[in-house]
This record gives C-alpha cells, structure tokens and sequence, in this order.
C-alpha cells in the first residue's frame, strides 16, 4: 500500500495497487466512501460511488490503482451530489469532461481541492466522525444545526443517510474482524441489539450469513 501525500492526507485514506487474480471470487465489502479505480484491463479510469451492498467479483487477471477518498469528500472533489453516485460505477471523464491519467492525480486533486469552503468541509468531517457512535439527534445538537440540516448534508457530502452510514460502517467492521464463533461478543462491541440483529443486517448488506461469509462461502459472483 502506498501512503497518501501528507498534503491530501485529510481527502484520501488510501493509495492501493491491487491485482485482481484470473479465478476465484474476489468479495468487496460496502464501502460509505467513493473510489477512484484505475484499471488495466479497462485502460479508463471510473469512479465508485458509494456502496450500500456488498458485492462478489470474477474475472480476467487486471491491475488496478484505487484512490479511496474519505467518507464525505466526494462532492468537494468530483463536483457531483454524492448521492448521485451511490451503488453506481461512472467513467470519471464523464464527472471531470476529461481523461486523467494516474500520475496527473495528485495535480488535479490539488486544484480541485483548492476551492473547498473549509468551514463547511469541517462541518462535515466531524459529522462524519460523531454519528456512528452518538446519533443524528446528538451530533446535530453538537454541530449546532438542525437534523434536518444534518441530513440534508450527509446526503449532499457522503451520498447515505446517517442511518444508512452506520450500517455500512458496522458491517464493514464485522467483515473486517474475521472472528467466526465469537459472533455475541462482536454484536455487543459493534452497538448491535444482540447476535441476531446483526446476523440480519449482515446477511441483508452482504447476500450471506457472517458465519459462511468468514468460511468462504459466497453468493454467485458477477463478472467484473
């Protein structure tokens, strides 16, 4: 993994070479953030709009760079609603009018970045931050605005609802933690109601129970 330019590091988590192997399912996990994906086998660069549902892959072998911007920067960054973008895969010539290639990334980003409202891109990193863990209610009373406001920004900046945001990032925490046979514990550690709530969230975000999930046994996969 290649670390961020310290410069970007508030707009980007993450900087991955990956290589999508010829056989086999490649299984991606909900994703509350959008990614720019630069891929070899397609010789284009597309952007990955927030997704709500996990989704499983097969393929030819391909490289691909991924560019995955923070939960909320979306807007700023491709000049679209990101909720425009949510479960969609759009060719990132279509939001920016032209081809980009990989090492013109970082030049453009900068521009772009240039003329954030950095008040309002505060506003909606802590929003971003405080409301898995303290609620609509609560962070808006924090932010002083009204929930209204709240998610009338969550939907403009990360493209999800609040609540749609939570599951998304709980989810991902179970894919993430690998810990088949301690599904109770998780539950409780993860703001679940019980086991069984978030059996129901996970197998409705990812088509499979966490346990067969953690053993490998995935829903049919789409070509990629």
């Amino acid at each position: 993994m290649l670390v961020p330019d310290v410069d970007l590091r508030t707009w980007v988590t993450d900087v991955a070479v990956e290589t999508v192997p010829p056989s086999g399912t490649q299984a991606s996990p909900p994703d509350p953030a959008t990614t720019l994906v630069f891929c070899s086998a397609a010789e284009e660069a597309f952007v990955v709009g927030p997704q709500t549902r996990g989704k499983y892959f097969r393929g030819a072998e391909a490289h691909r760079l991924k560019v995955r911007l923070r939960p909320g920067r979306a807007r700023a960054v491709l000049g679209v609603a990101a909720h425009e973008l949510v479960d969609r895969v759009v060719p990132l010539r279509d939001l920016w009018g032209s081809a980009v290639a990989p090492g013109e990334l970082r030049r453009v980003l900068a521009e772009r970045l240039a003329a954030v409202d950095p008040q309002r891109d505060a506003l909606v990193t802590e929003a971003v931050r405080t409301v898995p863990s303290s609620g609509v209610a609560a962070t808006a009373r924090a932010l002083h605005v009204s929930e209204r406001h709240l998610r009338t920004l969550f939907n403009d900046a990360v493209g999800l609802s609040p609540k749609q945001f939570t599951r998304v990032e709980r989810v991902r925490r179970v894919v993430a933690s690998g810990k088949p046979g301690s599904w109770a514990r998780l539950a409780t550690e993860l703001g679940y109601y019980d086991q069984s709530h978030l059996s129901a969230e996970f197998r409705a975000t990812m088509g499979v129970a966490p346990g067969a999930f953690a053993a490998g046994r995935f829903p049919e996969a789409q070509p990629c």
